[in-house]
């Protein structure tokens, strides 16, 4: 369940020149909703009647501490789980 309708409104890049834009795709594309928070994307306005289009976000999502991290006994330290990948159909056959 995701909480983003309704409760951001579009931050233009235009109004906050000095903030920095991250790219777009620094962050996966298809991620769970309930372990990564929203980030805060960058907006640019179209230019006489064409779309607004999304540029980057001004602070990326993140991931949640939601038991994502394992603990490494030759590290001696909580290092990240490998990223699972979605497999498709025809990857399984």
């Amino acid at each position: 369940m995701t909480h983003k309708i309704g409760r951001h409104h579009r931050m233009w890049v235009q109004d906050f020149p000095d903030k920095k834009v991250y790219p777009k795709d620094c962050v996966p594309q298809n991620r769970p909703k309930g372990s990564w928070t929203n980030g805060v994307e960058a907006w640019e306005k179209g230019s006489q009647g064409s779309s607004d289009t999304c540029v980057g976000w001004f602070s990326p999502p993140r991931r949640r501490n939601k038991g994502w991290l394992r603990w490494s006994p030759a590290k001696r330290r909580y290092v990240p789980r490998p990223m699972r990948t979605a497999r498709s159909e025809a990857e399984e056959e």
